[in-house]
């Protein structure tokens, strides 16, 4: 039997995700690119049993069943993926569920409430239940900062709590037949990577780093514990990268997963490479994953990226969009529509930056003109008034503005519809609305 190395794809379930049926094209499209599994961050997109009257938006089980049988044609690992101490924030926002916050917190269960481990033992056994026939689950837990808080909790030590706590439920996955993942920046966080060591045999630590290039300096040090350790990359992260724009650049985010890549393969280190959709359930959705093709080209096969007929031009865009000019940006999304395509996953892929290139260029010209309006106003004891030169850069610009937004949230809403994409009422009311309100606000003040 021939040993395939792991390349896997994290797919974030909770922000921007396609329709079932877009499901398959997606999938088709990882495959090609070279991945050979994908880990499920499922959260409330499925209606669990252990959590009732969670879900939302996403798919029925029939259809999910269907997924995992497609990832199971095209010969792709099916790996779900449940947080088992942080990150709940969409399920701890429910009045029923509050009782097992972390002291409080909306998004960390408290490892030590008696109810705790019992539902998180009966989730795994729903989620093998799910997934016939799977060898690995990812159990999360990562970035558990109010660890320790409560009062069931602060007498004891914060690693103690910790390590017991994944510890219990990566030896019950292992009794259910599946291996554990868990990320394992805690132990690092912590310094007490010497912890590791203390979980079961058969758990696989994911040292996660999302900027620069591997190798890191934690790997080795996971790798002292005894266990597997699997790196993971970046191709979508950042509430900084994404929280004015509707697009990450992708020069960094390639960097990173070519680096990992090329690192990982002689170095016989399996990877994740994650795609976040938003930092959490209560944040900013990011952009679709369709504006990654070329990061998820690099993650799956370097080389692929390397001779993509895109990688120029986007590595030029990734310039302007970091000098972040609003005309340079302007003229790149025009720009973008003269790319060759060959597919029609690449076609929108190009649609897509034409709309995520034009949304930065109006963002950062709304900035500007904000900040020369207020300028103008608290001028004025300084300098006198000048009415005219006020009405013409300190305000007609924001009906120039307002134009093209209404212009860009009806060109969002075909590409949404023609995607199939979910959420679409929830990202043009937070990514244009209160740009919208607030070019009203400055065009009908007074000076």
């Amino acid at each position: 039997m021939i040993y395939e190395q792991k390349n896997w794809l994290h797919l974030d379930l909770k922000g921007v995700i396609p329709s079932f049926s877009k499901f398959e094209e997606h999938l088709r499209f990882f495959k090609d690119c070279g991945f050979n599994g994908i880990i499920w961050e499922i959260e409330d997109r499925i209606p669990w049993k252990n959590w009732p009257g969670t879900w939302r938006q996403g798919f029925t089980l029939e259809e999910y069943a269907k997924l995992m049988k497609l990832c199971h044609e095209l010969e792709l690992e099916s790996v779900p993926l449940i947080q088992t101490m942080g990150h709940l924030d969409w399920l701890l926002r429910y009045f029923a569920y509050q009782h097992l916050r972390e002291n409080g917190n909306g998004s960390e269960l408290c490892p030590r409430h008696p109810e705790t481990m019992p539902r998180l033992k009966s989730w795994i056994d729903e989620v093998v239940e799910l997934h016939p026939g799977i060898k690995y689950i990812h159990l999360g837990a990562d970035e558990t900062h109010n660890m320790g808080k409560c009062e069931r909790c602060r007498t004891h030590a914060k690693m103690d709590i910790y390590t017991s706590h994944i510890s219990e439920l990566c030896q019950y996955a292992l009794s259910k037949g599946v291996r554990p993942l868990i990320w394992a920046d805690m132990f690092l966080r912590e310094h007490h990577e010497d912890a590791a060591k203390l979980l079961p045999e058969g758990t696989i630590l994911v040292d996660w780093h999302y900027s620069n290039v591997a190798p890191y300096d934690s790997t080795p040090v996971l790798q002292k514990s005894g266990h597997e350790v699997m790196g993971a990359s970046g191709i979508m992260v950042g509430y900084w990268e994404q929280c004015y724009r509707v697009q990450g650049i992708p020069a960094p985010r390639i960097e990173n997963v070519v680096g990992w890549k090329k690192w990982a393969g002689p170095q016989n280190v399996g990877m994740i490479h994650t795609t976040w959709t938003r930092a959490c359930s209560q944040w900013n959705l990011y952009g679709p994953w369709i504006g990654y093709l070329l990061v998820f080209t690099a993650g799956g096969t370097p080389e692929m990226w390397e001779l993509h007929p895109w990688h120029d031009f986007m590595m030029r865009v990734s310039q302007i969009m970091a000098h972040d000019q609003f005309d340079d940006l302007e003229k790149a999304a025009q720009d973008v529509m003269e790319l060759p395509v060959r597919t029609p996953f690449e076609k929108a892929s190009r649609s897509w930056w034409n709309l995520a290139l034009r949304y930065q260029s109006m963002q950062k010209e709304f900035q500007v003109t904000r900040e020369q309006n207020l300028i103008f106003k608290r001028s004025i004891p300084f300098v006198g008034e000048n009415q005219d030169m006020f009405q013409e850069h300190g305000v007609n610009p924001f009906y120039k503005i307002k134009e093209k937004m209404l212009q860009w949230q009806k060109d969002v809403h075909v590409f949404w519809q023609e995607n199939e994409l979910s959420d679409e009422e929830e990202f043009i009311a937070t990514r244009c609305i209160a740009i919208l309100d607030d070019c009203d606000h400055f065009i009908t003040a007074k000076q």
